[in-house]
C-alpha cells in the first residue's frame, strides 16, 4: 500500500520561473510547500541556479520552452496539479514592439488556459500586474481596494493593456471544465535581482 503523504505529492509548474518574479516563486515554494513532488521549471532561457536545486529532496524539472507556442506549454502543463503563471513580458520603457508584448503576455496566457483545459489541470495562478490598476482616468488614488471594486483605470501603453486583457481571459476561464484559476497582483519592488 502506498504511503498516503506520498500519495499527496503535488507537481507544481512555475512558468517564467527563472524570470525575477518566476525565481523567488520557486525557491518560495522548495521552502514552504510540504507536499511538492515535483517543481517544474518553465522558461525560455533556464538559469544556470537551476542545478544547485536539482540535488534536493524535490524532484527540479526544467524545461526550456516559451509560452506563445501552444504545443510546448501543453507538454510542460500535463500531469501538472497546480499551474503559477509568471512568464511575461515587462516592458515599461517601450522597447519591445506592442505585437510582441501582446504575444507573449496575452496569446502566452491564452495557451496556458487552453493547457490547464486540456489537460485537467484545475489551479492555476496567474501574476498580474500593479499597471492594470491604474493610473485612474480622474487621478484618484486606489485604497483597500479588491476585484469587485470600481476603479476606472485607463492603459494607454502596450504592457498594461496586455496584463490587462490577460487579466481578464484567466478572470474568465473561472469555472471552465473545473478549473479555479486566480489572480495575484504583484506589488511594485526591486526589479532589478533583490528580495521581492
Amino acid at each position: 500500500m502506498a504511503d498516503s503523504a506520498q500519495a499527496q505529492k503535488l507537481v507544481y509548474l512555475v512558468t517564467g520561473g527563472c524570470g525575477f518574479l518566476g525565481e523567488h516563486v520557486v525557491r518560495m515554494l522548495l521552502q514552504r510547500e510540504p507536499r511538492l513532488g515535483e517543481l517544474r521549471v518553465f522558461d525560455r532561457h533556464l538559469g544556470p541556479w537551476l542545478e544547485e536545486l536539482k540535488t534536493g529532496p524535490v524532484r527540479v524539472t526544467a524545461i526550456q520552452g516559451d509560452v506563445t507556442e501552444a504545443h510546448e506549454v501543453a507538454a510542460a502543463v500535463a500531469g501538472a496539479h497546480v499551474v503559477i503563471h509568471t512568464a511575461g513580458l515587462v516592458d515599461v520603457f517601450g522597447r519591445a514592439s506592442p505585437e510582441t508584448i501582446h504575444e507573449v503576455n496575452v496569446q502566452g496566457t491564452r495557451n496556458v488556459i487552453e493547457a490547464c483545459v486540456q489537460t485537467g489541470t484545475r489551479f492555476l495562478v496567474y501574476t498580474s500586474s500593479m499597471e492594470v490598476v491604474g493610473p485612474n482616468t480622474k487621478g484618484h488614488p486606489f485604497y483597500r481596494g479588491n476585484e469587485d471594486t470600481l476603479y476606472e483605470a485607463a492603459h494607454r501603453h502596450p504592457y498594461p493593456c496586455s496584463k490587462a486583457l490577460a487579466e481578464r481571459l484567466v478572470l474568465e476561464a473561472n469555472g471552465r471544465e473545473a478549473m479555479w484559476p486566480g489572480c495575484m497582483c504583484w506589488q511594485p519592488g526591486n526589479w532589478s535581482g533583490g528580495q521581492p
